[in-house]
């Protein structure tokens, strides 16, 4: 039996979860704002301490990279980057479009993962689920929302139906219903380390897992606001 012990901090709505295999077994969800590198390290010891486990125990760990918030995703990593430092233990790191899909897999149709990235943008990633098996149909992508219906439809004329969920189909709903009418719009809660269990544990016996943790990153499509700003500068010195 393999204990894993996941995580994700992309967005304010972060999860800790444990599963024992492909069973999820705990699951802690909270709402952030600011606090997280306040919190989530007491967050984590309070799940293994409702678990019964201690953090030698877990044999493996999954956690969401991104896309998402930037700083959430530094925390989440830092925080499993110290914890585990030193151990040699695997990790799967997992894209947080296809965590999110994750929750529709039994829907039989392609599905279209959208995270609102504000600026009238969205993270964009398509999957289906083929005899239990989740395959990436169309590749993350960060794109204008009025750009949607070419990008969708790219994918060819295979396609004509679809799943859209997340917080980017939520947002951008009436759109989506114009569109595309004849495909769902679909909302559960975006608490995504029950599935990053799920998935991290397929990885796992696959061998396909990373035990050096210099390897371990955030998965950005946007460069952060700082970094942007930073090439502005540099780019457009000011004039004295």
């Amino acid at each position: 039996m393999i204990k894993i012990l996941s995580l994700d901090t992309t967005s304010k709505n972060a999860s800790i979860s444990i599963s024992i295999d492909n069973e999820v077994r705990y699951e802690y969800n909270f709402a952030t704002q600011d606090e997280l590198s306040a919190v989530l390290v007491s967050s984590i010891e309070f799940v293994l301490n409702s678990s019964g486990f201690k953090l030698s125990d877990i044999d493996a760990f999954g956690v969401g990279i991104g896309p998402g918030l930037f700083t959430g995703m530094r925390v989440g990593l830092a925080a499993l980057k110290g914890l585990i430092f030193g151990t040699g233990k695997p990790v799967v790191p997992v894209v947080t479009l296809e965590a999110l899909a994750y929750k529709y897999n039994e829907s039989g149709l392609p599905i279209i993962a959208m995270i609102d990235a504000k600026r009238d943008e969205v993270y964009i990633a398509g999957y289906l689920f083929v005899n239990n098996h989740m395959e990436e149909i169309m590749a993350p992508a960060l794109i204008p929302i009025s750009r949607l219906k070419e990008h969708v439809e790219s994918l060819g004329s295979d396609f004509t139906e679809f799943y859209f969920v997340g917080s980017g189909a939520e947002a951008y709903k009436t759109l989506i219903r114009e569109h595309f009418g004849q495909s769902k719009i679909c909302r559960r809660s975006y608490f995504l380390a029950s599935e990053i269990c799920k998935i991290a544990f397929s990885q796992l016996k696959k061998n396909k897992y990373i035990t050096d943790l210099q390897r371990l990153f955030p998965f950005y499509i946007r460069k952060p606001d700082a970094e942007e700003n930073w090439g502005d500068k540099e780019a457009k010195p000011a004039l004295c």
